[in-house]
C-alpha cells in the first residue's frame, strides 16, 4: 500500500474515531444518571481490555509470551503512559463528564493537542515555530472561554465550574498521552500498545470501583445503560483508541491530534439532538477560538524528529 493511501486510510479511521467520540459524550452523560463515574470507569476499560485483548492473542498467534514481550524492552515507558492515559485521564473524564455538560466537556477535551504540542515540544519530539505558538496561545484563550463561561446562565455553581476545570486536567492527560505514545507506536503495533498500557492502570479503576457498588441503586439500571457500557467499552474506549494510536504513527502526533477538532462538533449536535442541551454563547465563542488556533498550530507544520525503526 502506498504511502497516499495509508495516509487516507488513516485519515478515514480518524474521522470513525471522531464520530465514535462525539457520540459518546452525550450517550455517556445519560448513563452517568444512574452510574457512579468510578464504578462506569471499570466496567468501560474492563470492556475495551477484554476486546482488545483477545485482537491481540490472535495476532500475537495466540502466544501470552509474545502478548507481553513488549514489557521486557520497554515496561516503564508502557506503564507510565498507562497510568497516564488510562488511569488518571479516565478518571479525569469520566468525573468532569459527570459535573458539566456534554458540550462544554467535548469543547475543553478539543484542547488535548496543545498539551500534546507543548510536550512534545519539551520531550523534543516536534519543533513548533512561531505561528505555531500564536496559536497556541489563541486556543488556550479559548479553552479559558470554555471553562469559564461555558455554562448555563442559570448554573453558576462552584460544582459546574470544577467540572469544566478536571475535564481541563482530564485534557492535559490526553495531549500528555498522544505525546507519549509517539516514541512506542513506532516500536510496537496500535493493539500492543493498548491492551499493554491498559493492563498497569486497570487494577486501580477496578479497586478505585469496588467500595461504590454497594452504593448504586442498580434497580435504576436497565439492559440499555448496560448496553451502552459495553459499546463504549467496546468503540470510543476501545477501538479507537488502536485507530488513533495508529494514525500517531501513519501521519503523525500533531496531525493526528488535529483530528480532535471534529469531536466537539459532533458532541455540541449529539448532546442538543439526544439531551436537549443548549448551544451557549460562550461554547461558540471559546470553541471558535480553540479550532481556529488549532489551525493555525497545524499551518505551522511541527517536523517530526527522526524515530527508531519499528522492531514489533
Amino acid at each position: 500500500m502506498g504511502d497516499m493511501m495509508k495516509r487516507w486510510r488513516s485519515e478515514m479511521e480518524l474521522l470513525s474515531v471522531v464520530l465514535m467520540w462525539g457520540v459518546n459524550f452525550p450517550l455517556m452523560k445519560w448513563v452517568l444518571e444512574v452510574f457512579d463515574p468510578v464504578v462506569l470507569n471499570a466496567l468501560r476499560v474492563s470492556t475495551a481490555l477484554f476486546v482488545l485483548a483477545w485482537v491481540y492473542w490472535v495476532r500475537s498467534g495466540r502466544s501470552i509470551q509474545t502478548m507481553m514481550a513488549p514489557f521486557a524492552t520497554h515496561t516503564w515507558e508502557i506503564v507510565r503512559i498507562g497510568i497516564v492515559g488510562w488511569f488518571i485521564y479516565q478518571v479525569g473524564f469520566v468525573f468532569g463528564l459527570s459535573m458539566t455538560s456534554a458540550g462544554s466537556a467535548a469543547l475543553i477535551m478539543a484542547s488535548a493537542p496543545l498539551w500534546t504540542g507543548v510536550l512534545a515540544k519539551m520531550l523534543r519530539l516536534e519543533t513548533l515555530g512561531g505561528w505555531g505558538w500564536i496559536g497556541l496561545f489563541v486556543s488556550m484563550s479559548g479553552t479559558v472561554g470554555v471553562v469559564v463561561f461555558g455554562r448555563a446562565e442559570i448554573v453558576l455553581s462552584w460544582s459546574t465550574m470544577l467540572g469544566n476545570i478536571i475535564m481541563l486536567a482530564a485534557a492535559m492527560m490526553w495531549g500528555f498521552y498522544t505525546a507519549m505514545a509517539r516514541p512506542l507506536i513506532s516500536v510496537m503495533s496500535p493493539t500492543a500498545l493498548t491492551v499493554c498500557a491498559i493492563l498497569p492502570a486497570l487494577p486501580l479503576l477496578v479497586a478505585a470501583a469496588i467500595p461504590f457498588l454497594g452504593q448504586m441503586d442498580w434497580s435504576q439500571v436497565t439492559w440499555i445503560h448496560v448496553l451502552l457500557i459495553l459499546a463504549s467499552g467496546a468503540l470510543p474506549t476501545g477501538f479507537a483508541i488502536v485507530l488513533w494510536n495508529r494514525g500517531v504513527r501513519t501521519i503523525g502526533a500533531s496531525h493526528t491530534a488535529a483530528f480532535g477538532n471534529l469531536v466537539p462538533f459532533v458532541a455540541l449536535f449529539s448532546a442538543w439532538w439526544l439531551l436537549g442541551d443548549p448551544v451557549l454563547p460562550g461554547q461558540i465563542i471559546g470553541g471558535g477560538l480553540i479550532v481556529g488556533g488549532l489551525a493555525v498550530m497545524r499551518r505551522s507544520r511541527m517536523q517530526p524528529r527522526t524515530l527508531a525503526p519499528r522492531v514489533h
